[in-house]
């Protein structure tokens, strides 16, 4: 025991010596003020600018140091470079603001409900098409004035006529620019233009009006149109669900045995939606060269985002989707789904269910015929069909791009949205809600990466099996 005493034991309501909990971070919209700036971000701008005009100061100082004082030298870069100081003043007003908004609630609400929250809701008016648009314009149009301001300072001419000088300058230049061009292209143009030629093709883009399939075009599968038809109403109006807390399901999945209109389904939802209607072929992902595939899929879901900003939403379509492979075979790609040869229609498991509507002695003699040679066609050992699969598939990088592509649609992008804005303090704006509905066909679900049909990616799945009797008397 201690000089100091026995420790006093805490008792079980004494809260006194607990740890304080853990506090959650808070959201940005959920903060009263805005979020506080560390000394490096508040003050690097502003930094940068007194030293860029220290060194231009320097310069003049160092150039006429014999004639004119340090005092005349400051003066001159003044009159010439008024505008490094106006920046800097610029900054500094700016810092000033994001620290009052720091520590008054009330002028943060001002700044980010009224004036800034008041443009938001102004400019939301517009849709998705018209404002990507207008905003690369205004973008070009800033780029244009900083490189009027540029050719200004080195030409000595009028802000205003200084970008006319641009294209005598570009033909100045050529002979250098020609030739860094040659050495890029020597250098890196082989490997790009082969990889260019080879992630070409595989993926058809039908327009609204080069539809003409209808759902009354489908036969025999009512009940699967049914449900189709269902998520199709999401893709009309997704903005007057998602406001009353619903989901817009993102994938389908049709699985079925051949030939039971999974395809024609699908085309006819593009058809009665009138959005784009791209369709990806079954091999398009199954490349010789590694790295193709994704950049297969890198250059799709580029034209899915372009195809659904325009129109306001875009389907694509994966037929015979078991060819994108499965990450659990161990190997580049492919799946490793066992269907022996001998599979019959009488095994436990069988192929398809068509049977019932064949006559007793059509189903004799084809018990018949599979009798001949079922056991000679089966080598023990050799599995043609497993080869198959082993040897195809879209690979595992070309996956796992499709997989992050069909989630990682939330990045913001775009130059001047994630680098000038963030050099600039300010946040990147979330990218618009791109409507991709993704339909997959397949008459191997199995044989399908487990990842790829979960919520999210493939939120509703659906068996196509064959026509009914009187679908099969109406497409007849």
């Amino acid at each position: 025991m201690s000089s100091n005493g026995p420790t006093p034991i805490r008792q079980e309501g004494d809260e006194s010596s607990a740890p304080p909990a853990p506090q959650g971070r808070p959201r940005d919209k959920d903060r009263a003020t805005r979020k506080p700036l560390s000394l490096w971000d508040r003050s690097k701008i502003l930094l940068f600018l007194l030293i860029a005009f220290a060194l231009l100061v320097w310069s003049n100082w160092s150039q006429y140091q014999p004639i004119q004082s340090l005092s005349d030298a400051f003066r001159l870069t003044l009159r010439s470079f008024w505008w490094v100081i106006l920046l800097a003043a610029l900054a500094l007003g700016r810092q000033i603001h994001y620290g009052i908004s720091e520590r008054r609630a009330g002028c943060h609400r001002f700044w980010t409900q009224r004036i800034f929250g008041g443009f938001e809701r102004r400019t939301a008016r517009l849709d998705a098409w018209n404002r990507h648009r207008v905003s690369r314009a205004l973008k070009w149009l800033f780029a244009l004035f900083l490189l009027d301001l540029i050719l200004a300072q080195a030409y000595h001419t009028p802000v205003g006529s200084a970008i006319f000088r641009l294209p005598v300058a570009i033909f100045k230049a050529l002979p250098l620019i020609a030739q860094i061009v040659f050495i890029l292209s020597i250098a890196v143009g082989q490997f790009a233009a082969i990889f260019w030629f080879l992630s070409r093709g595989g993926v058809q883009t039908y327009m609204p009006d080069d539809i003409d399939t209808r759902y009354e075009d489908v036969k025999g599968q009512d009940q699967v149109l049914k449900r189709v038809k269902e998520n199709v109403i999401y893709l009309e109006n997704p903005e007057a669900i998602e406001a009353k807390g619903g989901y817009v399901p993102g994938g389908i999945l049709l699985w079925g045995p051949p030939g039971t209109g999974k395809t024609l389904m699908a085309q006819a939802v593009a058809g009665e939606t009138g959005r784009p209607f791209v369709s990806v072929e079954p091999a398009a992902f199954t490349n010789m060269f590694f790295g193709v595939g994704v950049l297969k899929v890198k250059a799709l879901y580029r034209k899915l985002r372009r195809l659904s900003l325009r129109h306001n939403g875009v389907i694509v379509f994966f037929d015979e989707a078991d060819s994108l492979g499965n990450r659990g075979s161990g190997g580049q790609g492919g799946w490793t789904f066992r269907s022996p040869m001998t599979l019959t229609p009488w095994s436990p498991d069988p192929t398809c269910n068509g049977l019932s509507f064949l006559s007793r002695d059509t189903i004799t003699y084809l018990f018949h015929q599979s009798l001949d040679g079922a056991v000679a066609k089966a080598a023990p050992g050799k599995d043609p069909q497993v080869m198959a699969g082993m040897m195809g598939g879209a690979g595992m990088g070309t996956l796992q791009s499709l997989l992050s592509e069909m989630d990682g649609l939330k990045k913001p992008r775009g130059f001047f949205n994630r680098i000038v804005r963030r050099a600039l303090g300010l946040r990147p704006k979330p990218p618009p809600k791109y409507r991709i509905l993704h339909i997959f066909a397949t008459n191997m679900p199995e044989a399908l990466e487990e990842a790829m049909l979960r919520r999210g990616r493939i939120d509703r799945i659906y068996q196509v099996g064959y026509p009914s009797r009187e679908g099969r008397r109406a497409t007849f």
